[in-house]
């Protein structure tokens, strides 16, 4: 179920800082933040920090507040942009730049570009990379459309029993390690990439970044 924000909300912002699924969002001029029920996995960081116990869990809401799982929700349908999933060619075009720095670094990695889903839209395995490269480079990508942001940012919480308990429940599917990023479009998941197959994180999210640099290129 997940947690909603009500009229309480002062726009503090600390909730924004501790969601680890970028489910938290507002608007210039907007009166308070907003949670996605979409994209909310429950964790519940944001009821812990907020300091005016603005947030509630949507079956838990008091009822002079019910009214605001529907604000939320609205905020969403209102601010999403209607857009379509990673289009094959430029899928391909970014796997092809992961490729390019890997070669020039002198590494052999795979790269996979999946639709917002987790869907998979693209795979590129260079000569010489390892055959689980595959695997792990997908999980990667699955990781970072799911939670909505690059998995350098969920490597620090590894540990912490929310993200233990849906690795498991995933079957190691979720994998918060370096080298994948989500594609966004406003607050609206588009897709994501994954790198694996270097010995290092570090030259996975490099080989990530060549590949951002085409997404955000004009007419990609």
């Amino acid at each position: 179920m997940p947690y909603i924000i009500t009229s309480l909300c002062t726009n503090d912002g600390a909730c924004v800082e501790v969601c680890p699924v970028a489910c938290i969002h507002t608007t210039p001029g907007a009166p308070q933040f907003y949670i996605d029920p979409e994209v909310c996995i429950d964790c519940e960081q944001c009821e812990i920090v907020c300091p005016v116990d603005a947030i509630f869990k949507d079956i838990d809401i008091p009822a002079e507040h019910v009214a605001s799982i529907e604000v939320n929700a609205a905020f969403f349908r209102k601010n999403k942009a209607a857009v379509g999933p990673v289009s094959f060619d430029t899928a391909w075009a970014m796997i092809h730049s992961a490729h390019e720095y890997a070669q020039m670094v002198g590494i052999a990695v795979t790269a996979v570009v999946v639709d917002e889903a987790g869907a998979p839209i693209a795979v590129g395995r260079m000569d010489k990379a390892e055959p689980r490269s595959a695997e792990l480079a997908f999980n990667k990508a699955y990781t970072a459309a799911a939670f909505h942001v690059a998995t350098t940012e969920l490597a620090p919480q590894a540990r912490q029993p929310w993200l233990r308990s849906l690795m498991i429940a995933h079957q190691g599917r979720i994998m918060p390690m370096g080298g994948a990023v989500p594609l966004l479009d406003g607050v609206t998941i588009i897709g994501a990439i994954g790198v694996a197959g270097a010995s290092r994180p570090e030259q996975d999210v490099l080989c990530c970044r060549a590949a951002i640099a085409v997404w955000e290129s004009p007419g990609h």
